[in-house]
C-alpha cells in the first residue's frame, strides 16, 4: 500500500512538471493584420527539448488537440504547411512558445495548439489551445433602440454598434464619423445616446483609429422630430412699394418633412388666416397687406410657430402729395419774402424823396 502511494505521488509530481499556458485563449484579429499567440511551457528538468510545434486541427478532426492537423510552425521548417510558410515568427526562447502569425485571413479561423516533444519519448500538448477568429472588413454600423416600432424619436435611448463580420476586435481603438467628420473622444465599439436629439440626425460610420479603413456604407441615424427653427424670409426684402409683388417663405427643419403650413396676419389686435402653403405670395401689394405675419409648420410629430415679421408697404401717392405740399409751402414762403423786400424798398425810397421836395419849395 505504501508503495502504491509513493508511486502515485511520483506520477502526480511528474505530471505537474508538464504544462502549457495560453494567454488569452480567445482572440479576434483584424483581416490583414498580425496576431500574437502568447504561450509558455514547462517540462521535467531531466528531459531535453527536441521538437516544438504549433498545429491546427483540420475540419474533419477533433478540435480538442488530440489530433494533430496542419503544422503552422515546426522546429523542422519543411514540416510547416505551405499556407503558413514565411508567415510565422516563433519566440525560440527558453520555455517561451509565443508565436506571431502575419497577414491573417478568414481561412485562418480555428483553434491552435502548442505541442512539445522531449528526449526519452516525452510528449505533451497544451489543452484548450487558442481560438482565433478573424474580423472581415469592412466595418459596419448597426442601430439599436428599445422603441418597439423601430422609429427613433427625440429623447429615445439609442446605441450605435461598430462591428465586422465574425467578430469585433476589442483591443483595437476605433474611430467614429458623423457625415464623414471625425467625432473626437469616441474609441469604443459602441456609441450611446441616452436621450437622442434632432442634432444627432445624420450618417454614421466607423473604422480603425488612425486608419482610412472605415465602413463603406454609411448608416443613417433617422431621428424623428417636430419642426425646429421655423422662420420667415421675404422676397424682395425691405419695404415694399404698393403695386409691387411680394413672397413670404416659411422655412423649418423637420423629420419627417413638414406637410402643413399655415399663414396668419396680425393687424392691430386682430389675427386672421391668410394662406396654407409653404409660400404666401401677394401678386399686387396694397395698403391692406401692411402688417405683421407669422407661419405655423406642422408634421406628424408636432408643430412650431415662427417669429413674427413685419411687411411694410409704401404708398407712392401719399409720398408725392407730401412732397408737393412741402414744395408749395417753400415757394409761398419765398414769394412772401420777395414781396416783403420790395415793399420795404419802396417805402424807404418814398421817405427819402419827401425831404428833397420840401427843400425845393422853400427856395
Amino acid at each position: 500500500m505504501l508503495y502504491i502511494t509513493i508511486l502515485m505521488q511520483l506520477h502526480l509530481s511528474a505530471a505537474m512538471d508538464w504544462s502549457v499556458s495560453y494567454s488569452p485563449t480567445t482572440i479576434c484579429a483584424i483581416e490583414g493584420h498580425s496576431v500574437d499567440f502568447s504561450c509558455s511551457f514547462d517540462y521535467p528538468n531531466t528531459r531535453t527539448l527536441k521538437i516544438s510545434k504549433w498545429f491546427k486541427p483540420e475540419t474533419h478532426q477533433k478540435p480538442d488537440g488530440s489530433q494533430q492537423g496542419i503544422f503552422v510552425y515546426h522546429s523542422s521548417a519543411e514540416e510547416i504547411n505551405k499556407r503558413y510558410q514565411n508567415r510565422t515568427v516563433y519566440a525560440n526562447q527558453n520555455k517561451n512558445c509565443s508565436l506571431k502569425l502575419h497577414n491573417v485571413s478568414e481561412s485562418d479561423i480555428g483553434r491552435y495548439f502548442f505541442r512539445l516533444e522531449t528526449s526519452r519519448g516525452g510528449k505533451f500538448t497544451g489543452s484548450v489551445g487558442i481560438n482565433l477568429n478573424v474580423a472581415v472588413l469592412p466595418f459596419r454600423v448597426t442601430v439599436n433602440t428599445e422603441n418597439v416600432n423601430g422609429h427613433i424619436h427625440e429623447g429615445d435611448s439609442v446605441t450605435l454598434t461598430c462591428s465586422t463580420e465574425n467578430c469585433t476586435p476589442k483591443q483595437e481603438p476605433l474611430a467614429w464619423f458623423k457625415n464623414q467628420i471625425l467625432l473626437p473622444h469616441t474609441t469604443e465599439s459602441e456609441l450611446r445616446f441616452s436621450s437622442v436629439s434632432y442634432e444627432d440626425f445624420g450618417n454614421y460610420s466607423c473604422g480603425l483609429k488612425n486608419s482610412n479603413r472605415t465602413s463603406t456604407n454609411k448608416t443613417l441615424l433617422d431621428v424623428k422630430y417636430s419642426p425646429k427653427n421655423v422662420e420667415i424670409t421675404i422676397s424682395p426684402s425691405g419695404e415694399i412699394q404698393e403695386g409691387d409683388s411680394s413672397t413670404l417663405i416659411c422655412k423649418s427643419n423637420a423629420n419627417p418633412v413638414v406637410k402643413n403650413y399655415t399663414w396668419f396676419r396680425i393687424s392691430g389686435t386682430n389675427i386672421s388666416y391668410v394662406g396654407c402653403s409653404r409660400e404666401y405670395s401677394i401678386r399686387v401689394v396694397s395698403q391692406k397687406d401692411d402688417g405683421q405675419y407669422f407661419c405655423t409648420a406642422k408634421n406628424d410629430i408636432g408643430y412650431q410657430n415662427s417669429t413674427v415679421i413685419a411687411l411694410k408697404v409704401k404708398v407712392p401717392g401719399r409720398q408725392h402729395f407730401v412732397l408737393a405740399a412741402v414744395s408749395a409751402l417753400l415757394f409761398g414762403i419765398a414769394v412772401t419774402l420777395v414781396l416783403f423786400c420790395l415793399f420795404k424798398r419802396r417805402k424807404q425810397l418814398a421817405t427819402e424823396k419827401k425831404p428833397t421836395e420840401q427843400t425845393m419849395s422853400q427856395q
